[in-house]
Protein backbone atom coordinates (compact mmCIF):
# COMPACT_ATOMS: atom_id res chain seq x y z
CA UNK A 1 0.00 0.00 0.00
CA UNK A 2 2.63 2.61 0.87
CA UNK A 3 5.93 2.96 2.03
CA UNK A 4 7.29 4.27 5.19
CA UNK A 5 10.38 5.33 7.29
CA UNK A 6 11.53 7.78 10.28
CA UNK A 7 14.94 9.17 11.54
CA UNK A 8 15.77 9.93 14.70
CA UNK A 9 18.89 11.76 16.16
CA UNK A 10 20.80 14.25 14.28
CA UNK A 11 19.50 14.69 10.56
CA UNK A 12 18.59 17.35 8.45
CA UNK A 13 14.94 17.59 6.27
CA UNK A 14 16.70 17.01 3.08
CA UNK A 15 17.61 13.19 4.14
CA UNK A 16 13.96 12.11 5.26
CA UNK A 17 13.76 13.41 1.24
CA UNK A 18 16.34 11.07 -0.06
CA UNK A 19 14.91 8.27 1.94
CA UNK A 20 10.89 8.85 0.42
CA UNK A 21 12.66 9.31 -3.16
CA UNK A 22 14.61 6.08 -2.90
CA UNK A 23 11.46 4.07 -2.35
CA UNK A 24 9.27 6.62 -3.82
CA UNK A 25 7.42 3.83 -6.35
CA UNK A 26 5.70 1.79 -3.00
CA UNK A 27 3.59 5.23 -3.72
CA UNK A 28 3.45 7.86 -6.02
CA UNK A 29 -0.05 8.86 -5.12
CA UNK A 30 1.03 11.65 -2.29
CA UNK A 31 4.11 12.22 -0.08
CA UNK A 32 3.93 13.15 3.23
CA UNK A 33 6.75 14.13 6.43
CA UNK A 34 6.46 14.92 9.89
CA UNK A 35 9.69 17.05 11.08
CA UNK A 36 10.63 17.93 14.80
CA UNK A 37 13.47 19.47 16.85
CA UNK A 38 13.45 21.40 20.05
CA UNK A 39 11.81 24.80 18.53
CA UNK A 40 9.69 23.80 15.56
CA UNK A 41 7.70 21.23 13.67
CA UNK A 42 7.06 20.73 10.12
CA UNK A 43 3.95 18.91 9.11
CA UNK A 44 2.83 18.80 5.76
CA UNK A 45 1.06 15.38 4.18
CA UNK A 46 1.01 16.58 0.85
CA UNK A 47 4.55 17.80 -0.52
CA UNK A 48 5.90 18.36 -3.53
CA UNK A 49 8.98 16.19 -3.93
CA UNK A 50 10.16 18.04 -6.54
CA UNK A 51 10.30 21.22 -5.01
CA UNK A 52 10.57 20.48 -1.20
CA UNK A 53 14.49 21.71 0.40
CA UNK A 54 15.09 21.34 3.87
CA UNK A 55 18.29 21.48 5.13
CA UNK A 56 17.58 22.78 8.72
CA UNK A 57 18.38 20.23 11.62
CA UNK A 58 15.57 17.63 13.34
CA UNK A 59 15.86 15.07 15.83
CA UNK A 60 12.77 13.55 14.63
CA UNK A 61 11.10 12.76 11.06
CA UNK A 62 8.58 10.42 9.34
CA UNK A 63 7.91 10.14 5.39
CA UNK A 64 5.61 8.47 3.89
CA UNK A 65 4.88 7.51 0.29
CA UNK A 66 1.04 6.71 -0.43
CA UNK A 67 -0.15 4.05 -2.97
CA UNK A 68 -4.03 4.75 -2.98
CA UNK A 69 -6.15 1.63 -3.46
CA UNK A 70 -9.65 2.65 -2.23
CA UNK A 71 -11.06 5.59 -0.18
CA UNK A 72 -8.66 8.09 -1.48
CA UNK A 73 -11.10 10.64 -2.78
CA UNK A 74 -14.30 12.15 -1.27
CA UNK A 75 -15.90 15.58 -2.64
CA UNK A 76 -13.46 17.87 -0.97
CA UNK A 77 -10.39 16.72 -0.14
CA UNK A 78 -7.77 13.59 -0.04
CA UNK A 79 -8.69 11.31 2.69
CA UNK A 80 -5.46 9.12 3.27
CA UNK A 81 -3.13 11.48 3.51
CA UNK A 82 0.10 10.60 5.67
CA UNK A 83 1.37 10.73 8.04
CA UNK A 84 -1.87 11.13 10.08
CA UNK A 85 -1.85 13.39 13.41
CA UNK A 86 -4.23 13.08 16.26
CA UNK A 87 -3.66 15.18 19.65
CA UNK A 88 -0.05 14.41 20.56
CA UNK A 89 0.36 10.78 17.86
CA UNK A 90 2.00 11.06 15.02
CA UNK A 91 1.16 7.79 12.72
CA UNK A 92 2.57 6.28 9.58
CA UNK A 93 0.89 3.59 8.00
CA UNK A 94 1.32 0.45 5.73
CA UNK A 95 -1.04 -2.00 5.47
CA UNK A 96 -5.04 -3.47 5.40
CA UNK A 97 -7.10 -3.52 7.95
CA UNK A 98 -9.39 -6.50 7.64
CA UNK A 99 -11.59 -6.76 10.11
CA UNK A 100 -12.44 -3.05 9.88
CA UNK A 101 -16.31 -3.39 10.61
CA UNK A 102 -15.30 -5.41 13.84
CA UNK A 103 -13.06 -2.97 15.20
CA UNK A 104 -15.17 0.11 14.33
CA UNK A 105 -18.16 -1.72 16.27
CA UNK A 106 -16.09 -2.14 19.74
CA UNK A 107 -15.14 1.84 19.68
CA UNK A 108 -18.62 2.23 19.32
CA UNK A 109 -19.56 -0.38 21.61
CA UNK A 110 -17.13 1.04 23.93
CA UNK A 111 -18.77 4.84 24.42
CA UNK A 112 -16.36 6.18 21.59
CA UNK A 113 -17.46 9.76 20.91
CA UNK A 114 -15.11 10.28 18.31
CA UNK A 115 -15.35 10.95 14.54
CA UNK A 116 -15.88 8.03 12.54
CA UNK A 117 -12.82 7.13 10.60
CA UNK A 118 -12.76 7.20 6.94
CA UNK A 119 -10.26 4.60 5.85
CA UNK A 120 -7.92 1.97 7.84
CA UNK A 121 -5.51 4.78 8.39
CA UNK A 122 -7.91 6.53 10.06
CA UNK A 123 -9.76 3.51 11.72
CA UNK A 124 -6.06 2.62 13.59
CA UNK A 125 -5.15 6.35 14.60
CA UNK A 126 -8.37 6.46 16.43
CA UNK A 127 -7.81 2.95 17.73
CA UNK A 128 -4.50 3.37 18.97
CA UNK A 129 -5.49 6.97 20.37
CA UNK A 130 -8.06 5.54 22.38
CA UNK A 131 -5.87 3.12 24.11
CA UNK A 132 -3.39 5.43 24.62
CA UNK A 133 -5.61 7.73 26.57
CA UNK A 134 -6.19 5.29 29.01
CA UNK A 135 -3.22 6.19 30.89
CA UNK A 136 -0.54 7.35 28.24
CA UNK A 137 1.20 4.27 27.94
CA UNK A 138 2.10 4.45 24.35
CA UNK A 139 3.52 0.62 24.53
CA UNK A 140 0.66 -0.19 26.28
CA UNK A 141 -1.44 1.15 23.74
CA UNK A 142 0.28 -0.87 20.67
CA UNK A 143 -0.15 -3.82 22.35
CA UNK A 144 -3.49 -3.65 23.41
CA UNK A 145 -4.31 -2.26 19.09
CA UNK A 146 -2.73 -5.74 18.11
CA UNK A 147 -4.63 -7.79 19.59
CA UNK A 148 -7.61 -6.44 17.99
CA UNK A 149 -6.70 -5.70 14.43
CA UNK A 150 -6.83 -8.39 11.57
CA UNK A 151 -4.70 -7.24 8.67
CA UNK A 152 -1.19 -6.96 6.92
CA UNK A 153 0.76 -4.03 8.29
CA UNK A 154 3.66 -2.17 9.54
CA UNK A 155 2.92 1.09 11.50
CA UNK A 156 5.27 3.85 13.40
CA UNK A 157 3.49 5.96 15.91
CA UNK A 158 5.04 8.82 18.21
CA UNK A 159 3.61 10.78 21.05
CA UNK A 160 6.43 13.50 21.52
CA UNK A 161 8.43 11.35 23.35
CA UNK A 162 8.38 7.83 22.64
CA UNK A 163 8.48 6.19 19.27
CA UNK A 164 6.67 1.92 18.06
CA UNK A 165 6.92 0.25 15.22
CA UNK A 166 5.06 -2.66 15.10
CA UNK A 167 4.37 -5.52 12.31
CA UNK A 168 1.69 -8.23 11.56
CA UNK A 169 1.86 -11.54 13.02
CA UNK A 170 2.59 -13.45 9.96
CA UNK A 171 5.19 -10.35 8.24
CA UNK A 172 3.36 -9.73 5.30
CA UNK A 173 4.70 -5.80 5.72
CA UNK A 174 7.96 -5.76 5.39
CA UNK A 175 10.14 -3.26 7.86
CA UNK A 176 13.50 -3.12 8.54
CA UNK A 177 15.49 -0.63 11.00
CA UNK A 178 18.98 0.00 12.38
CA UNK A 179 21.45 2.47 13.56
CA UNK A 180 24.92 4.51 12.95
CA UNK A 181 26.63 6.63 15.16
CA UNK A 182 24.54 9.89 14.39
CA UNK A 183 21.22 8.66 13.99
CA UNK A 184 18.36 5.66 14.01
CA UNK A 185 16.06 5.03 11.69
CA UNK A 186 13.49 2.71 9.90
CA UNK A 187 12.03 2.13 6.57
CA UNK A 188 10.32 -0.23 4.56
CA UNK A 189 13.23 -1.13 2.18
CA UNK A 190 16.87 -1.21 3.74
CA UNK A 191 18.28 1.00 0.52
CA UNK A 192 16.31 3.52 2.02
CA UNK A 193 18.33 3.35 5.00
CA UNK A 194 21.35 2.89 2.99
CA UNK A 195 21.19 6.43 1.40
CA UNK A 196 21.88 8.06 5.00
CA UNK A 197 24.43 6.23 6.02
CA UNK A 198 23.01 3.41 7.91
CA UNK A 199 24.55 0.10 6.58
CA UNK A 200 23.85 -2.44 9.58
CA UNK A 201 20.07 -2.97 9.02
CA UNK A 202 17.64 -5.53 10.31
CA UNK A 203 14.55 -7.02 9.95
CA UNK A 204 11.87 -6.38 12.27
CA UNK A 205 10.27 -9.73 13.26
CA UNK A 206 6.61 -10.60 12.93
CA UNK A 207 4.35 -9.69 15.83
CA UNK A 208 7.39 -7.55 17.46
CA UNK A 209 7.34 -4.12 18.77
CA UNK A 210 10.28 -1.90 18.26
CA UNK A 211 9.85 0.50 21.09
CA UNK A 212 12.24 3.32 21.72
CA UNK A 213 14.60 0.80 19.57
CA UNK A 214 14.09 -1.71 22.69
CA UNK A 215 12.60 -5.39 20.52
CA UNK A 216 9.58 -6.01 22.61
CA UNK A 217 8.42 -10.35 21.53
CA UNK A 218 4.65 -11.08 21.73
CA UNK A 219 3.97 -13.56 24.50
CA UNK A 220 2.25 -15.70 21.50
CA UNK A 221 3.26 -16.64 18.15
CA UNK A 222 0.74 -17.51 15.85
CA UNK A 223 2.45 -20.41 14.26
CA UNK A 224 3.08 -21.85 18.16
CA UNK A 225 -0.78 -22.37 18.66
CA UNK A 226 -1.63 -25.51 19.47
CA UNK A 227 -5.12 -26.79 19.35
CA UNK A 228 -6.24 -29.80 21.82
CA UNK A 229 -8.87 -30.44 19.43
CA UNK A 230 -9.10 -33.43 17.06
CA UNK A 231 -11.65 -33.17 14.04
CA UNK A 232 -13.00 -35.31 11.33
CA UNK A 233 -12.18 -34.88 8.05
CA UNK A 234 -14.97 -33.01 6.77
CA UNK A 235 -14.67 -30.52 9.71
CA UNK A 236 -11.37 -29.93 8.89
CA UNK A 237 -12.51 -29.16 4.81
CA UNK A 238 -15.48 -27.39 5.74
CA UNK A 239 -13.84 -24.50 8.14
CA UNK A 240 -10.67 -24.58 5.61
CA UNK A 241 -13.56 -23.49 2.89
CA UNK A 242 -14.98 -21.08 4.97
CA UNK A 243 -11.55 -19.47 6.20
CA UNK A 244 -10.14 -19.44 2.59
CA UNK A 245 -13.25 -17.55 1.54
CA UNK A 246 -13.44 -15.40 4.01
CA UNK A 247 -10.27 -14.15 3.26
CA UNK A 248 -10.34 -13.82 -0.17
CA UNK A 249 -13.56 -11.94 -0.40
CA UNK A 250 -11.66 -9.25 2.78
CA UNK A 251 -8.49 -9.21 0.51
CA UNK A 252 -10.97 -8.24 -2.79
CA UNK A 253 -13.44 -5.97 -0.97
CA UNK A 254 -13.93 -2.32 -2.21
CA UNK A 255 -11.51 -2.75 -5.26
CA UNK A 256 -12.60 -2.02 -8.51
CA UNK A 257 -9.71 -3.95 -10.29
CA UNK A 258 -7.97 -6.91 -9.33
CA UNK A 259 -5.35 -8.89 -10.41
CA UNK A 260 -4.18 -12.49 -9.75
CA UNK A 261 -0.78 -14.10 -10.41
CA UNK A 262 -1.49 -17.41 -12.11
CA UNK A 263 0.08 -20.41 -13.12
CA UNK A 264 -2.31 -22.43 -13.55
CA UNK A 265 -1.41 -24.93 -11.04
CA UNK A 266 -4.03 -25.68 -7.46
CA UNK A 267 -3.29 -22.95 -5.41
CA UNK A 268 -3.38 -19.78 -8.05
CA UNK A 269 -6.79 -21.73 -9.79
CA UNK A 270 -8.24 -22.40 -5.94
CA UNK A 271 -8.12 -18.96 -5.50
CA UNK A 272 -9.48 -17.88 -8.69
CA UNK A 273 -12.44 -20.40 -7.91
CA UNK A 274 -13.13 -18.61 -4.63
CA UNK A 275 -12.46 -14.61 -6.24
CA UNK A 276 -15.27 -15.51 -8.89
CA UNK A 277 -17.22 -16.30 -5.97
CA UNK A 278 -16.82 -12.79 -4.41
CA UNK A 279 -16.69 -10.44 -7.30
CA UNK A 280 -19.17 -8.33 -7.31
CA UNK A 281 -20.62 -6.59 -10.64
CA UNK A 282 -18.48 -3.29 -10.90
CA UNK A 283 -15.10 -5.08 -10.28
CA UNK A 284 -13.27 -6.71 -13.38
CA UNK A 285 -10.18 -9.37 -12.66
CA UNK A 286 -7.58 -10.46 -15.16
CA UNK A 287 -4.68 -13.22 -14.80
CA UNK A 288 -1.12 -12.76 -15.20
CA UNK A 289 1.40 -15.79 -15.87
CA UNK A 290 4.95 -16.24 -16.53
CA UNK A 291 6.52 -19.09 -18.49
CA UNK A 292 8.73 -20.41 -20.96
CA UNK A 293 6.61 -21.52 -24.15
CA UNK A 294 6.90 -24.94 -23.62
CA UNK A 295 5.92 -24.63 -19.83
CA UNK A 296 3.04 -26.68 -18.21
CA UNK A 297 2.05 -23.48 -16.36
CA UNK A 298 1.72 -21.54 -18.94
CA UNK A 299 -0.80 -24.25 -20.85
CA UNK A 300 -2.55 -24.78 -18.06
CA UNK A 301 -3.16 -21.22 -17.16
CA UNK A 302 -4.15 -20.73 -20.62
CA UNK A 303 -6.65 -23.50 -20.95
CA UNK A 304 -8.31 -22.01 -17.41
CA UNK A 305 -8.64 -18.71 -18.67
CA UNK A 306 -10.00 -20.16 -22.11
CA UNK A 307 -12.42 -22.17 -20.04
CA UNK A 308 -13.53 -19.34 -17.75
CA UNK A 309 -13.48 -16.47 -20.15
CA UNK A 310 -11.29 -14.49 -18.51
CA UNK A 311 -8.67 -12.23 -19.67
CA UNK A 312 -4.81 -13.85 -19.10
CA UNK A 313 -1.83 -11.49 -19.64
CA UNK A 314 1.56 -14.01 -20.37
CA UNK A 315 5.01 -13.32 -21.12
CA UNK A 316 6.95 -15.70 -22.54
CA UNK A 317 10.40 -16.39 -20.92
CA UNK A 318 13.35 -15.70 -23.32
CA UNK A 319 17.38 -14.98 -22.20
CA UNK A 320 16.52 -11.40 -23.61
CA UNK A 321 13.74 -11.24 -21.38
CA UNK A 322 15.87 -12.48 -18.30
CA UNK A 323 19.03 -9.74 -18.81
CA UNK A 324 16.47 -6.93 -19.55
CA UNK A 325 14.93 -7.49 -15.64
CA UNK A 326 18.07 -8.63 -13.96
CA UNK A 327 18.96 -5.09 -13.00
CA UNK A 328 15.52 -4.53 -11.78
CA UNK A 329 15.15 -7.99 -9.72
CA UNK A 330 18.42 -7.56 -7.87
CA UNK A 331 17.46 -3.87 -6.52
CA UNK A 332 14.20 -5.19 -5.48
CA UNK A 333 15.33 -8.12 -3.36
CA UNK A 334 18.57 -6.41 -2.20
CA UNK A 335 20.51 -9.28 -1.81
CA UNK A 336 22.33 -11.48 -4.14
CA UNK A 337 20.70 -15.08 -3.66
CA UNK A 338 19.75 -17.37 -6.71
CA UNK A 339 16.69 -18.88 -5.73
CA UNK A 340 15.07 -15.25 -4.31
CA UNK A 341 16.25 -13.99 -7.54
CA UNK A 342 14.39 -16.98 -9.67
CA UNK A 343 11.38 -16.55 -7.81
CA UNK A 344 11.67 -13.10 -7.27
CA UNK A 345 12.05 -12.07 -11.46
CA UNK A 346 8.65 -14.02 -11.88
CA UNK A 347 7.05 -12.29 -9.15
CA UNK A 348 8.99 -8.63 -10.93
CA UNK A 349 7.67 -9.84 -14.33
CA UNK A 350 3.64 -11.03 -13.69
CA UNK A 351 3.60 -7.51 -11.75
CA UNK A 352 4.78 -4.93 -14.47
CA UNK A 353 2.10 -6.24 -16.18
CA UNK A 354 -0.22 -5.68 -13.80
CA UNK A 355 1.01 -2.04 -13.44
CA UNK A 356 1.04 -1.61 -17.05
CA UNK A 357 -2.63 -2.32 -16.91
CA UNK A 358 -3.03 -0.06 -14.36
CA UNK A 359 -3.92 -2.18 -11.77
CA UNK A 360 -2.66 -1.60 -7.90
CA UNK A 361 -3.38 -4.64 -6.31
CA UNK A 362 -2.86 -8.61 -7.30
CA UNK A 363 -3.27 -11.61 -5.15
CA UNK A 364 -0.82 -14.43 -4.96
CA UNK A 365 -0.88 -18.29 -3.60
CA UNK A 366 2.23 -17.79 -1.59
CA UNK A 367 2.03 -19.60 1.55
CA UNK A 368 -0.18 -22.55 0.71
CA UNK A 369 2.82 -24.37 0.25
CA UNK A 370 4.61 -24.25 3.60
CA UNK A 371 1.16 -24.41 5.28
CA UNK A 372 -0.25 -27.73 3.32
CA UNK A 373 3.04 -29.39 2.66
CA UNK A 374 3.13 -28.74 -1.05
CA UNK A 375 7.70 -28.86 -1.47
CA UNK A 376 8.97 -32.16 -1.96
CA UNK A 377 11.44 -31.69 0.91
CA UNK A 378 8.36 -32.72 2.95
CA UNK A 379 8.25 -36.25 1.90
CA UNK A 380 12.19 -36.31 3.02
CA UNK A 381 11.17 -34.88 6.27
CA UNK A 382 8.14 -37.65 6.60
CA UNK A 383 10.52 -40.45 5.50
CA UNK A 384 14.24 -39.12 7.66
CA UNK A 385 12.29 -36.87 10.79
CA UNK A 386 13.43 -33.87 11.61
CA UNK A 387 15.69 -32.08 14.22
CA UNK A 388 14.69 -28.77 16.36
CA UNK A 389 17.44 -26.54 17.43
CA UNK A 390 17.32 -28.18 20.79
CA UNK A 391 18.28 -31.47 19.48
CA UNK A 392 14.80 -32.91 19.55
CA UNK A 393 13.54 -35.60 17.07
CA UNK A 394 10.70 -35.40 15.65
CA UNK A 395 9.44 -39.03 13.42
CA UNK A 396 6.74 -39.37 10.46
CA UNK A 397 4.03 -37.05 10.57
CA UNK A 398 4.97 -34.88 13.72
CA UNK A 399 8.04 -34.24 12.14
CA UNK A 400 6.12 -33.10 8.93
CA UNK A 401 3.91 -30.90 11.40
CA UNK A 402 7.01 -29.33 13.26
CA UNK A 403 8.59 -28.00 10.18
CA UNK A 404 6.08 -26.84 9.00
CA UNK A 405 5.36 -24.63 11.84
CA UNK A 406 8.92 -23.50 11.50
CA UNK A 407 8.88 -22.59 7.87
CA UNK A 408 5.63 -20.43 8.60
CA UNK A 409 7.90 -18.80 11.51
CA UNK A 410 10.31 -18.02 8.54
CA UNK A 411 8.15 -17.29 5.58
CA UNK A 412 8.39 -13.13 6.17
CA UNK A 413 12.40 -13.71 5.19
CA UNK A 414 12.27 -16.73 3.00
CA UNK A 415 9.14 -15.36 0.85
CA UNK A 416 7.05 -12.08 2.05
CA UNK A 417 10.12 -9.27 1.94
CA UNK A 418 10.85 -10.46 -1.80
CA UNK A 419 7.32 -10.88 -3.05
CA UNK A 420 6.60 -7.26 -1.84
CA UNK A 421 10.13 -6.18 -2.62
CA UNK A 422 9.24 -7.14 -5.82
CA UNK A 423 5.60 -6.40 -6.73
CA UNK A 424 6.00 -2.89 -4.79
CA UNK A 425 8.77 -1.56 -7.39
CA UNK A 426 5.93 -2.00 -9.58
CA UNK A 427 3.86 0.42 -7.57
CA UNK A 428 1.53 -3.26 -7.25
CA UNK A 429 0.14 -4.43 -3.67
CA UNK A 430 0.54 -8.14 -3.32
CA UNK A 431 -2.16 -9.61 -1.10
CA UNK A 432 -1.99 -13.42 0.14
CA UNK A 433 -5.26 -14.83 1.13
CA UNK A 434 -3.63 -18.31 2.47
CA UNK A 435 -1.92 -16.20 4.48
CA UNK A 436 -4.44 -15.32 7.04
CA UNK A 437 -3.67 -15.59 10.81
CA UNK A 438 -7.48 -17.92 10.91
CA UNK A 439 -6.09 -19.97 7.99
CA UNK A 440 -2.30 -20.05 9.42
CA UNK A 441 -4.46 -21.37 12.91
CA UNK A 442 -6.37 -23.69 11.27
CA UNK A 443 -4.45 -25.15 8.67
CA UNK A 444 -1.13 -26.04 10.94
CA UNK A 445 -3.42 -27.84 13.66
CA UNK A 446 -5.20 -29.89 10.44
CA UNK A 447 -2.93 -33.37 11.25
CA UNK A 448 -0.39 -33.98 8.62
CA UNK A 449 -1.93 -37.09 7.53
CA UNK A 450 -4.22 -35.38 5.44
CA UNK A 451 -1.85 -33.53 3.50
CA UNK A 452 0.78 -35.79 2.93
CA UNK A 453 -0.62 -39.66 1.91
CA UNK A 454 2.74 -41.71 3.24
CA UNK A 455 6.07 -41.39 1.80
CA UNK A 456 4.90 -42.42 -2.13
CA UNK A 457 2.95 -39.44 -2.02
CA UNK A 458 4.75 -37.30 -5.00
CA UNK A 459 1.94 -34.53 -4.86
CA UNK A 460 1.14 -34.06 -1.32
CA UNK A 461 -1.35 -31.01 -0.24
CA UNK A 462 -3.80 -34.05 -0.08
CA UNK A 463 -6.68 -32.00 1.67
CA UNK A 464 -6.37 -28.64 -0.38
CA UNK A 465 -6.28 -30.50 -3.33
CA UNK A 466 -9.58 -32.31 -2.46
CA UNK A 467 -11.63 -28.85 -1.31
CA UNK A 468 -10.47 -27.71 -4.89
CA UNK A 469 -12.46 -30.51 -6.55
CA UNK A 470 -15.36 -30.05 -4.02
CA UNK A 471 -15.21 -26.14 -5.42
CA UNK A 472 -15.54 -27.36 -9.08
CA UNK A 473 -11.61 -27.19 -9.98
CA UNK A 474 -10.78 -29.46 -13.06
CA UNK A 475 -8.98 -32.63 -11.87
CA UNK A 476 -5.93 -32.46 -14.30
CA UNK A 477 -5.53 -29.00 -12.54
CA UNK A 478 -6.34 -30.21 -8.63
CA UNK A 479 -3.87 -33.27 -8.61
CA UNK A 480 -1.26 -31.61 -11.23
CA UNK A 481 2.26 -31.93 -9.61
CA UNK A 482 4.02 -28.89 -7.79
CA UNK A 483 6.67 -26.98 -9.61
CA UNK A 484 8.99 -24.44 -8.10
CA UNK A 485 8.54 -21.05 -9.50
CA UNK A 486 11.39 -20.18 -10.88
CA UNK A 487 11.65 -23.78 -12.95
CA UNK A 488 8.56 -23.56 -13.93
CA UNK A 489 8.82 -20.35 -15.72
CA UNK A 490 12.36 -21.25 -16.84
CA UNK A 491 14.07 -18.21 -15.37
CA UNK A 492 16.85 -20.60 -13.52
CA UNK A 493 18.04 -22.03 -16.48
CA UNK A 494 18.86 -19.11 -18.11
CA UNK A 495 20.49 -17.86 -14.94
CA UNK A 496 22.52 -20.69 -14.29
CA UNK A 497 23.68 -22.34 -17.57
CA UNK A 498 23.78 -17.97 -19.13
CA UNK A 499 23.76 -14.90 -17.52
CA UNK A 500 25.78 -15.99 -14.19
CA UNK A 501 28.83 -17.58 -16.24
CA UNK A 502 29.78 -14.32 -17.90
CA UNK A 503 29.27 -12.39 -14.66
CA UNK A 504 31.08 -12.00 -11.60
CA UNK A 505 28.26 -11.84 -10.17
CA UNK A 506 29.45 -10.57 -6.49
CA UNK A 507 31.15 -7.88 -7.98
CA UNK A 508 28.08 -7.04 -10.27
CA UNK A 509 25.70 -6.92 -7.91
CA UNK A 510 28.18 -4.50 -5.71
CA UNK A 511 28.50 -1.90 -8.39
CA UNK A 512 24.87 -2.34 -8.74
CA UNK A 513 23.84 -1.21 -5.48
CA UNK A 514 26.39 1.24 -5.17
CA UNK A 515 25.19 2.93 -8.52
CA UNK A 516 21.94 2.92 -7.51
CA UNK A 517 22.00 4.80 -4.17
CA UNK A 518 24.87 7.58 -5.62
CA UNK A 519 22.43 7.87 -8.43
Amino acid sequence: MCGILGLYGKFQGNDILSMMKIIEKRGTDAHGMYLENNETKFFDNNIDMNTFNDDNEYKVGFGHNLLSISNFYNDENLLNLQPRKLNNLILSFNGEIYNYKEVLDFLKSNLYDGEAPKSDCDLLMQLLNYYYNKNQDLLEAVQYTNKIIDGDYVYSIYDGKNIALSRDSVGVKPLFYGKNDVIKGFASERKALWEVGITDTKTLEPGHILYNYEDIKPKYLIYDYESNKNHKYDTYVKYLDEYINESVKNRIANIDNIGLLFSGGVDSTLLLYYILDNLEDNQSLKLYTVGNENSQDLKFARKIAEDLDLTLRETIITEDVVRKYLDDTLLAIEELNLMKLGVGMTTYIATNMVHDDGIKVALSGQGADELFAGYKRYLNTYEEGYVDTDGLLYKRYRAVEHELRQDIAHIHDVNLERDDATSMTNTVELRVPYLSDKIIKWVLNIPAKYKINGSADNIRKNILRELAVKKGVPEEIAYRKKKAAQYGSGIDKFLRKKIFRELNINKYFDELINSYIND
